[in-house]
């Protein structure tokens, strides 16, 4: 066997055991015997290091950059056909949830689609100001391609949920959209699920007064907004 391990330094004692059984069939060491010896005698091969990518560093407030903040984040859900996750991209000064979208895993594709399709509303109404994109740390919001569709559209700022005016906005509309409606229904497949999602964008946007917003609905701030921006 010493030999064996010599002639594969990068096998482990699982892909070593194998190598013996095919060349002395039933008379090769087992495999809990392969890997005793290979301690003992110091062959067992060294795992290389995982590298992380570095985390991005999340900003103080001071330091946001001047733009119209949207937020985006991703809320896991169980079906009775499997798990879900729901995209929402909401913009901050109106409360109005520009999209939502619901997939079966998360993704930096999707997460792109959803952010686009949620800035394209705005362009709509009349918002035409660079985008300060406001995500946390998810690895589908730091990927590349997520951060090249966000230098697109403006820039992106990782936030917190505690700092305010920070990802707190959006774990709001989250909680929300689960326990105001989601929990509220018997929803058995994905199919449903984005059938309730669009009845439920219509209803915080159009019929939910806002707190926020001085109990005026998301879709109206959202309106003027737009269209005092578009007159200055």
């Amino acid at each position: 066997m010493y030999d064996v391990a010599l002639e594969h330094p990068t096998y482990g004692y699982r892909r070593l055991h194998r190598q013996l059984v095919h060349l002395y069939g039933q008379a090769a060491p087992g495999r809990h015997a392969v890997r005793h010896q290979l301690n003992e005698q110091h062959l067992t091969p060294v795992q290389p290091k995982k590298t992380r990518r570095p985390s991005p560093p999340i900003l103080a407030v001071p330091l946001w950059p001047e733009g119209r903040r949207v937020q985006i984040d991703a809320t896991r859900l169980s079906l009775p056909d499997g798990i879900a996750w729901v995209y929402v991209v909401l913009d901050v000064i109106s409360r109005a949830v520009l999209h939502i979208e619901a997939v079966r895993q998360l993704s930096a594709s999707s997460a792109v689609t959803a952010l686009r399709q949620g800035v394209e509303v705005l362009r709509q109404v009349g918002s035409a100001e660079p985008v300060v994109v406001m995500s946390d740390g998810g690895s589908d919001f730091t990927s590349l391609i997520f951060g090249q569709a966000c230098q697109e559209l403006g820039c992106w700022v990782r936030a917190k949920v505690s700092q305010p005016g920070g990802m707190g906005i959006l774990e709001r509309v989250n909680r929300t959209l689960k326990y105001e409606w989601i929990f509220r229904e018997d929803i058995g497949s994905i199919a449903e699920l984005r059938e309730q999602c669009g009845r439920f964008r219509e209803w915080y946007n159009r019929h939910r007064m806002h707190s926020a917003l001085g109990y005026t609905y998301p879709w109206d701030k959202l309106l003027s907004s737009a269209k005092s921006l578009f007159a200055a």
